[in-house]
């Protein structure tokens, strides 16, 4: 007989704490499934938000560059642009800026907030911010807060304009070369203070002067500058400063020879002075957020500081300078391989007076002999006295190519791939007549008859020569120094710079005058002797280093140096500097224009 225990009964209590423990366990697990899917769905979030807000896309030297970073600072330039504009206005319904000259000086500015433009500059912007950071931290330097209030307040303050108006006498100059002779610039500032004379005594105006100067095929093609501040103006610094210290609407300055070699003097039809906006800060702080707009003020601020020092060492310091010679042969409109180059006068006779729709003209429309007996006319004009030629040029009730017509029907050296090329890409001269006869071997200089081009009509060519291309004219300089020639010679005989007629000569050369690559060949070379051949974009330079000594600019020098030094160096530090840009990334943040 087996004894069993009896069955004990479950007590209600016992089954109550049985039922506690699962829903304990039930609720615990839902509390972490819970906490899992909050958990989740931040880092959803978090993801989302950080690759819309703090994915990088740039850097400088390892240091990152957000998204927001870049909204900031556009947000910033916006502002600033805005208030600019703002300013503009004002001056406009002043009275101080004609409607031109204020469609001149805002027509970079709407550019410049075009989104796609406004961000690409900001994360320039930083990037450049940081380098230079980079660069302080360094040397210790720094700025305080009253440099940034200084700044904030430069910021606010628009320059002093002035209204340029320019006349220009090119010397004369013998194809096939691009450089005048000495006797030829001797005569041409005859020319240009005689022009000047007659100006400033009275017996002409300034607009008979210009009109003169042009037809007789002297003037440059500068003419009128428009509205402009001093630090914008594309003149030797010595001229520019000249026109901004004349005192009065029509003054007119002394006579002036530039470093391409022309002879200039200048007058200003209108004056703005600066004008200080009192509501800058508030207006740039109300429209960004007013501590990113003081990150960016203290940023520059810093520039000016380095660029202080950078200047005080490479302009108006003591410091190893090379005595120069060189031979620069420019690129021009060449590619490698083109071939010669030609040089010619030209203008164009169409059919109705309109090459862009010669080609559609019947052969046997009466245009076409209207057009043609235009051309006869000139020609024999012209087989009379070819001096007229610039002349005739300019008529453009003559003429019917506006921009050959705006150049006196001068056009540059030019392959035969520029003239035959596509006209409606603007990539070339759309001719196939014309450089089939000039490019033709033996060819000699003078008045051709005209030449029947079927897709712009007939054209007048006065022809001055052939000569071969920029890398066979380096080329054969190289040979001619190879074989014994005279440095001074070869660059007579084959440099386009303007200091050719003078052995090339071109000065004293300091640190960060020139391009880094034209200054480590001279740097390199040994003193009294020859550089490497250089190529940029711009063409081939050779040099001749006569001598060095440490020295400090002259006045004339330091004014030269203070439009370049700073940017050459600032661009050698940026080359320097580990730099990376997510170009996908910045295109992906840029807000899309307004229509």
């Amino acid at each position: 007989m087996t004894f069993r225990p009896p069955a004990t009964k479950p007590t209600r209590r016992r089954t109550r704490q049985v039922d506690t423990r699962r829903a304990i366990f039930l609720n615990a697990a839902f509390g972490f499934a819970s906490l899992a899917a909050v958990a989740l769905l931040g880092g959803v979030l978090f993801a989302n938000w950080y690759a819309d807000h703090g994915v990088a896309v740039g850097s400088v030297g390892g240091v990152a560059i957000s998204k927001d970073a870049v909204r900031a600072e556009a947000a910033v330039m916006q502002a600033r642009y805005d208030r600019v504009l703002t300013d503009y206005d004002t001056l406009r319904n002043e009275g101080q800026l004609s409607t031109t000259d204020y469609g001149t000086v805002t027509s970079a500015i709407t550019s410049a907030e075009d989104p796609t433009q406004l961000y690409s500059d900001a994360l320039t912007q930083l990037q450049e911010n940081l380098t230079l950071q980079q660069y302080a931290d360094q040397h210790n330097i720094s700025v305080t807060d009253a440099d940034v209030d200084a700044q904030i307040v430069k910021d606010g303050t628009l320059p002093e304009l002035r209204h340029v108006m320019v006349i220009g006498v090119v010397a004369a100059v013998t194809a096939p070369s691009v450089v005048p002779t000495s006797t030829q610039l001797d005569m041409a500032e005859t020319q240009a203070q005689l022009y000047l004379n007659s100006i400033t005594s009275g017996t002409q105006k300034w607009a008979d002067v210009a009109t003169e100067a042009e037809s007789g095929g002297v003037a440059s093609s500068t003419g009128d500058l428009g509205i402009t501040a001093q630090s914008q103006l594309n003149l030797d610094p010595d001229f520019a400063q000249a026109i901004f210290d004349l005192k009065k609407v029509n003054d007119v300055t002394g006579l002036f020879l530039g470093t391409d070699g022309v002879y200039r003097f200048a007058t200003v039809t209108a004056i703005v002075p600066p004008y200080v906006d009192s509501g800058w800060k508030d207006a740039v702080d109300s429209a960004s957020n007013a501590g990113d707009y003081r990150n960016a003020a203290r940023a520059e601020a810093l520039k000016a500081v380095i660029q202080k020092s950078v200047e005080s060492q490479y302009v108006s310091g003591p410091m190893v300078s090379r005595h120069v010679e060189e031979i620069d042969v420019s690129s021009g409109y060449s590619q490698l391989g083109d071939g010669p180059e030609a040089k010619i006068k030209m203008m164009i006779f169409a059919p109705n007076h309109d090459t862009s729709s010669a080609s559609s003209v019947d052969a046997s429309d009466p245009a076409w002999a209207e057009a043609k007996s235009r051309a006869d006319a000139a020609y024999a004009a012209l087989q009379k006295d070819i001096t007229q030629f610039t002349k005739m040029a300019l008529d453009t009730t003559n003429n019917d190519d506006p921009y050959v017509a705006s150049q006196g029907g001068d056009l540059p050296w030019l392959p035969q791939a520029v003239f035959t090329g596509d006209a409606s890409s603007q990539q070339g001269l759309g001719m196939q007549a014309v450089p089939s006869l000039i490019f033709a071997p033996n060819l000699r200089p003078g008045l051709l008859e005209p030449i029947l081009e079927p897709t712009l009509g007939y054209v007048l060519v006065d022809f001055q020569g052939l000569r071969p291309g920029p890398a066979q004219r380096i080329a054969d300089a190289q040979l001619g120094l190879n074989t014994g020639a005279s440095f001074e010679a070869e660059a007579a005989k084959y440099s386009d710079a303007s200091d050719a007629f003078n052995g090339g000569d071109m000065g004293w050369v300091t640190p960060y005058q020139l391009e880094s690559d034209l200054q480590q060949a001279i740097f390199q070379a040994p003193i009294g002797g020859i550089s490497r051949m250089v190529e940029t974009s711009a063409g081939y330079s050779i040099f001749k280093v006569l001598a060095q000594e440490t020295k400090t600019p002259d006045a004339a020098q330091q004014l030269k140096l203070k439009q370049v030094v700073f940017s050459s160096w600032l661009s050698d530090l940026e080359a320097s500097t580990n730099t990376w840009t997510d170009s996908t990334g910045l295109t992906a943040i840029t807000p899309t224009a307004t229509p």
